[in-house]
């Protein structure tokens, strides 16, 4: 939900800095007992309160501290849609910054084990209580972030946070656009989300409202040319032909290198195959050993051209036992199989492709999953209902 940007202009995004603890993690630590432990009453910022401790009762609320945050790192989840709004920003080239309240070894180890074992480039810069000389809601830490990436504090950068406090007064202090995470829907009323301009429920409900909401730089941002008004390609070799043609018997007099080359599209013979919805071909040219998720015109695959036709008897094929298809592959425009299978209300492609267990969470790259890419409302509720069985 959009609440309060000040202006009807598109700024330009610059880069997007994230809270740790409850908004790319799942919440798992128990911050009244932490204050408890400390003697620290609830309405009060804890770590300046233990800043300001004598030594000895300084340090003994560090060890509680540093000891509830290490048993937090042991069960320490991703938040839903965390990866995914995580490789969105990614495929768009918007640089990630982290600013938490938390440790450095709380930083180290989500990189570690969550972030980059996932395949995502470290957050720069990554700043925990340890690295800065005021921690949050005092704007330093922005100040640095906007510095080390070139940029002005203004608009053009976003907060996000489940804290009105400490993350969106956090950001307010610097000027910046803010998102609240709040998925209790516990700051929805009046100003206790502290003016934030997005409050949303889930990381995936992000990407589309920043699409909406800001220019979004790179070649598959808002304002990329070379995505549309693309003729569609025709078969120009023998084999792509004979593919289209449902010729099989023409296929198998021929080399495994002409079944397995590409014409000037791109596409291969098992690509052009699956979009002509040719499942004797496309299970004769597996049975040869060609390339199941190679990429042709566009960056499609074989799944994504079967979604997007609504061939189920070839998806059939494609998605059985042993043959190793990618569920997931995205083409050059973010798309995935399921986000073709739902756009064009291919009922049947949906079906399969979620029972294969097709993600639900990817995003086009207008920040869309496949349930907010269809106009059915049946398809709809059905990638919704799929996505809450898992």
């Amino acid at each position: 939900m959009r609440r309060h940007m000040a202006s009807s202009a598109r700024p330009l995004l610059r880069g997007v800095v994230f809270d740790l603890d409850g908004t790319l993690t799942v919440p798992n630590l128990d911050f009244r007992e932490m204050h408890e432990r400390c003697g620290v009453p609830m309405g009060k910022d804890l770590l300046a309160a233990v800043r300001q401790m004598e030594p000895e009762h300084q340090q003994a609320a560090w060890n509680v501290i540093e000891e509830m945050e290490d048993e937090g790192r042991r069960t320490l989840e991703l938040a839903e849609g965390a990866l995914d709004l995580g490789r969105w920003l990614q495929r768009h080239r918007l640089p990630t910054a982290m600013v938490t309240r938390n440790s450095a070894s709380t930083v180290q180890w989500m990189h570690d084990k969550l972030w980059g074992a996932a395949g995502l480039p470290c957050f720069h810069p990554a700043l925990s209580r340890d690295d800065v000389e005021h921690d949050k809601p005092h704007p330093a830490a922005l100040e640095a972030i906007a510095k080390e990436w070139g940029h002005q504090l203004g608009p053009e950068l976003l907060m996000v946070g489940d804290s009105p406090s400490n993350d969106i007064g956090f950001g307010k202090a610097a000027g910046i656009s803010t998102a609240l995470v709040d998925p209790g829907r516990r700051f929805r009323t009046g100003d206790s989300g502290y003016g934030a301009d997005f409050v949303i429920d889930s990381l995936l409900e992000l990407p589309h409202l920043l699409w909406k909401s800001f220019d979004i730089p790179g070649p598959l941002g808002s304002t990329a040319q070379t995505l549309h008004g693309m003729p569609d390609p025709l078969p120009e070799t023998a084999a792509c032909r004979a593919a289209v043609d449902g010729d099989v018997t023409a296929l198998k007099a021929m080399t495994r290198e002409d079944l397995r080359a590409a014409d000037p599209s791109g596409n291969t013979p098992l690509v052009w195959a699956a979009d002509a919805g040719n499942a004797d071909v496309v299970e004769s040219l597996l049975a040869v050993g060609v390339e199941v998720n190679v990429k042709g015109y566009l960056g499609n695959t074989a799944v994504s051209r079967a979604c997007r036709r609504g061939h189920g008897s070839v998806l059939r094929v494609l998605l059985g036992a042993g043959i190793g298809t990618d569920l997931d592959e995205p083409n050059d425009k973010m798309q995935s199989p399921l986000h073709f299978a739902a756009f064009k209300q291919n009922m049947e492609a949906v079906q399969l492709m979620l029972a294969a267990g097709a993600s639900t969470t990817s995003l086009d790259r207008k920040g869309r999953t496949p349930a907010e890419d269809t106009s059915d409302p049946v398809i709809r509720d059905l990638i919704l209902q799929a996505r809450a069985a898992t």
